[in-house]
């Protein structure tokens, strides 16, 4: 009696869950054209000037490395070369920063090398499209504020994000899924 009450009961619980299984069925899907996050590589060009460092400005060479999402937020990378421009073409100084913020702003956390001063240097500033400001601090020489116009403008946002589709009974999505889908 144990036996058969049992194998109803499991007979009953497949056979129900395979009648429920179309009713509601969720996917979250990936745009074919788009992503929920963007990263992007691009070079730069730029005139470094810093405080006490006279009116001539530094020449900088780098590339920003940035991934963004679809809310702006925005992590990533920069790597600046500085060219000094004052008393002869000089390496001026080495920098690899982290940057952490929206697509228009962002924290910069970095460390380098300064060849004019002999000291390698931690880097601490803000970026935003075509200007830098910031700090550098020297082991024994203290902080040398800086100001950066360069040629980097604001990261761009992905175009589109992930939608979440529910199909119906009848295999029908909402009215929220549209365009070329790849399910994840």
């Amino acid at each position: 009696m144990k036996k058969s009450t049992l194998a109803v009961l499991l007979l009953s619980a497949l056979t129900g869950s395979a009648a429920l299984a179309g009713i509601i069925n969720p996917h979250s899907l990936i745009p074919a054209t788009g992503s929920a996050s963007k990263t992007e590589t691009k070079a730069y060009v730029g005139l470094n000037w810093t405080l006490g460092g006279g009116a001539t400005p530094a020449l900088v060479l780098g590339a920003f490395r940035a991934k963004v999402d679809s809310n702006g937020d925005t992590t990533g990378g920069n790597l600046a070369f500085h060219v000094n421009l004052a008393g002869g073409i000089k390496p001026g100084k080495l920098k690899l920063s982290y940057l952490d913020g929206k697509e228009d702003l962002q924290g910069e956390l970095g460390i380098g090398y300064d060849f004019l001063k002999g000291a390698p240097l931690l880097g601490l500033g803000l970026n935003a499209p075509h200007i830098g400001a910031g700090v550098d601090a020297y082991a024994g020489l203290g902080f040398i504020p800086y100001a950066t116009l360069h040629s980097q403008g604001k990261f761009d946002k992905p175009t589109q994000t992930p939608s979440q589709c529910v199909e119906d009974i009848n295999g029908t999505l909402n009215s929220n899924c549209s365009g070329p889908f790849i399910p994840d």
